[in-house]
């Protein structure tokens, strides 16, 4: 997954999402941040971490969330958005 702390649209998603610690902290480790947007993000959030991170991070960071960080029905809307079926 790319590291980008210097890219200010990263900073703002960081600062939005995961409030409670440091952006750069947030960044260095972005998959709390991607779980935060596919669980509480706006569409226009949602593509630009696409772009910053890309869709197979977005998809790494849905399959590998724990119970709770992404509440059922957005759960079930990004499985079906990346084509996955209840089983993976």
């Amino acid at each position: 997954m790319p590291l980008v702390i210097d890219d200010d649209a990263a900073r703002r998603l960081a600062r939005t999402y995961v409030w409670w610690q440091p952006v750069e902290a947030t960044l260095a480790h972005p998959r709390k941040l991607l779980r935060q947007i596919l669980r509480l993000g706006r569409s226009e959030d949602y593509l630009e971490a696409d772009r910053l991170w890309g869709a197979e991070a977005l998809r790494a960071a849905l399959l590998t969330a724990l119970p709770g960080d992404i509440d059922p029905k957005s759960e079930r809307f990004w499985r079906l958005r990346f084509g996955l079926d209840e089983a993976q």
